[in-house]
């Protein structure tokens, strides 16, 4: 089965609030792209679909994933437990096959996977994103991969894990409806992107709030 190159969803700007109807997770800074498992390869591609497969051949373990999925997620290379944006962008540049092979040594990159698309085949677009988000946990538990980071988040209390996020260093949180469908190429309100005024300096990840907050994910 040949996946669809999809685009990826957008999110809207928007200030900090609570809401049950929402799951908050960490927006890391760094590259966003989808991947597409296949029968016998995986491809990568980002915004544009500009094709990223043969700049990242660490993510060709996806391969132990079910033919037929599709994920969305953000590429990041971590430095002391947060997204060095300034390394990952110099290793993105490079297309000497030899080059890229070295720069697994100086910049491994995660990718930090938040959304299921397909999944063995089946088309989970229209699927509400509490559905897509389980089944993404559970594919994360069931074949674990070290390249890969499942993008956990917590239920309602979006103010408290900004806050948290933002004085550990990250870019801010992404809140999204768990009720919404995925919509390819479009900027949708189901999508809300927080984020600071000012820059923050990086430090770590952020532990979950001190508040009462359902987590919408068990831990991995």
């Amino acid at each position: 089965m040949m996946l669809p190159d999809l685009l990826p969803m957008l999110a809207v700007p928007a200030s900090p609030f609570d809401s049950p109807e929402y799951v908050f997770e960490v927006k890391y800074d760094g590259v966003r792209a989808l991947a597409a498992v296949e029968a016998e390869s995986v491809r990568l591609w980002g915004r544009e679909r500009s094709a990223y497969t043969a700049r990242y051949p660490e993510l060709s373990v996806l391969r132990r994933w079910p033919p037929g999925t599709l994920v969305d997620g953000e590429l990041v290379a971590l430095r002391d437990g947060l997204p060095d944006l300034a390394s990952l962008l110099s290793r993105h540049a490079l297309s000497d096959p030899w080059k890229i092979r070295l720069a697994g040594g100086w910049c491994p990159v995660r990718y930090v996977v938040f959304d299921l698309l397909y999944h063995a085949g089946e088309s989970l677009l229209r699927a509400p994103l509490r559905e897509r988000r389980e089944r993404l946990a559970a594919l994360c538990r069931a074949v674990p991969l070290a390249e890969v980071i499942f993008s956990e988040g917590v239920m309602g209390a979006g103010r408290a894990w900004y806050e948290a996020a933002v004085a550990q260093g990250h870019e801010g949180v992404v809140a999204k409806h768990l009720a919404s469908g995925y919509q390819p190429g479009r900027r949708s309100s189901a999508w809300r992107k927080i984020k600071p005024g000012g820059h923050r300096p990086a430090r770590r990840f952020p532990r979950r709030p001190a508040v009462s907050a359902d987590p919408v994910d068990p831990k991995r």
